[in-house]
């Protein structure tokens, strides 16, 4: 029968909308709810499992791993058994002290604690099946095949979450961190059927950063807008505004850390930090050398290349660092890297003065051979570029990781602007202000996971 026969106003009828009644979900408790599973997340969430906690863990997109994921290269460490087995040895105190004279803002008590549980946190990682020893140089051991870090310390936590009873949510997005009389009882989050509360004794965010996110640079770090990242696609920042909404405090929000090894190709941004590590050296577009191109401060070494002619500089290897490592292996295939069997044949494929590139690979191998760099350079000189064939790769600047975020106590409570600290709600890893401003956010991830757990247990 149609609309007319029945009475009704056709053109009425098509203007109509429907509600649709989304059935409410059910509230749920546990006794630690963990939003974001990176690196961070899921070792707070299987440290508490394995002690018996009934833990939901949350993570807003449809995969874990987070940043972690990116983490390319190294994990930073200063006097393990694999450095003191292979001569590169500094002591933990003359570690911090040089980390200090570049960073004077750096929580060195904080640093200190870190590397002095740098060597469980590798053994933890390693009895997973991660195989991270390989030593680079005295703060740096990578994966011992020269794959990708975070790829390797992902599939172990990944594989043992899985083993593990904590309760795993993917595209779940925490929307709303809940409080009753000041104090915070859970989060409310949301995922394709709803939104609904979990009620928890204790909460921990380990959110991840802002970096790609494109509201929230411009909003923290708008000197920065515009530059590429290489974060993780979910490091959007949005749950910086919900600690704010509670009276949580945020700081250095501005300070970021730059990739100066970003490729940019078909759309895509990757790192190639790896090649620096493995002894690679930058040139710029008149084939020299024009800094300390391992220099420690990521941000300034981006304002340097920056200071160059034209949008980008070149990372050289020859096929020794290609050999060391699968992550630049890959790289190869993609297409990445120029290469030739001579330095002058590399200069053409590049369209530097061949003459300039030669001199500076004689003068490099000079500072290889007698460890007097004229930039300064110390570290990762660990190739000489007398095994052909060569490499070039092109590379820019783009944004890494941020630095500042959730202000945190000594036992990584979300402090309140009163000065004070909520009882029972933590931040961890790239989210929180933990004072050390990122300088080893692998060991970060991992070693103060497991305090954050060990204080919720100890509670």
């Amino acid at each position: 029968m149609c609309l007319d026969e029945a009475g009704l106003d056709a053109e009425e009828w098509k203007s109509r909308t429907v509600e649709v009644q989304q059935e409410a979900k059910e509230d749920v408790t546990c006794d630690t709810v963990v939003v974001g599973a990176g690196g961070a997340g899921i070792r707070v969430a299987l440290e508490l499992a394995d002690n018996g906690q009934n833990v939901i863990l949350v993570e807003k997109q449809s995969m874990v791993g987070g940043a972690t994921n990116l983490a390319a290269t190294y994990f930073v460490a200063v006097d393990t058994t694999y450095q003191q087995e292979d001569g590169m040895k500094i002591s933990i105190d003359d570690y911090v002290a040089q980390t200090a004279e570049t960073n004077p803002d750096i929580d060195s008590d904080r640093l200190r604690l870190l590397l002095e549980n740098s060597q469980e946190s590798l053994d933890w990682l390693n009895s997973l099946g991660t195989n991270i020893t390989r030593p680079l140089s005295n703060y740096q051991v990578a994966t011992e095949d020269g794959s990708s870090l975070g790829a390797a310390i992902v599939k172990a936590m990944s594989s043992a979450l899985e083993q593990s009873s904590v309760d795993l949510r993917l595209d779940t997005e925490a929307v709303e961190i809940l409080t009753e009389n000041g104090a915070v009882t859970g989060v409310r989050v949301r995922d394709a059927g709803g939104e609904y509360s979990i009620l928890a004794d204790s909460v921990v965010l380990a959110s991840g950063g802002f970096v790609s996110g494109t509201e929230a640079v411009e909003k923290y770090a708008p000197e920065w807008a515009g530059l590429p990242s290489t974060s993780a696609a979910g490091s959007t920042g949005e749950m910086f505004g919900l600690v704010e909404q509670i009276g949580g405090v945020l700081s250095n929000m501005d300070v970021v850390r730059l990739n100066p090894s970003v490729h940019s190709e078909n759309g895509v941004n990757s790192s190639l930090s790896a090649a620096r590590a493995e002894g690679g050296i930058i040139v710029n577009q008149q084939g020299l050398r024009f800094c300390n191109d391992y220099y420690p401060d990521y941000t300034t070494l981006s304002k340097w290349m920056v200071e160059q002619e034209g949008d980008y500089v070149y990372i050289l290897i020859d096929q020794t660092a290609m050999d060391n490592s699968k992550r630049l292996q890959g790289f190869k295939d993609m297409g990445y890297f120029l290469e030739a069997d001579t330095l002058e044949e590399l200069a053409e494929k590049m369209g530097v003065p061949a003459d300039n590139l030669v001199k500076t690979v004689e003068a490099y191998q000079e500072a290889v051979r007698t460890g007097g760099d004229e930039f300064g350079r110390t570290n990762n000189l660990s190739i000489d570029f007398s095994n052909p064939p060569y490499y070039a790769v092109t590379t820019s600047p783009g944004l890494q990781v941020s630095l500042g975020g959730i202000l945190v106590d000594d036992t990584m409570r979300v402090q309140k602007q009163d000065g004070t600290s909520f009882d029972n709600l933590y931040a961890v890893g790239e989210c929180a202000d933990d004072g050390l401003f990122g300088c080893a956010p692998t060991n970060i991830n991992i070693t103060f996971g497991k305090m954050v757990a060990d204080q919720i247990l100890g509670r």
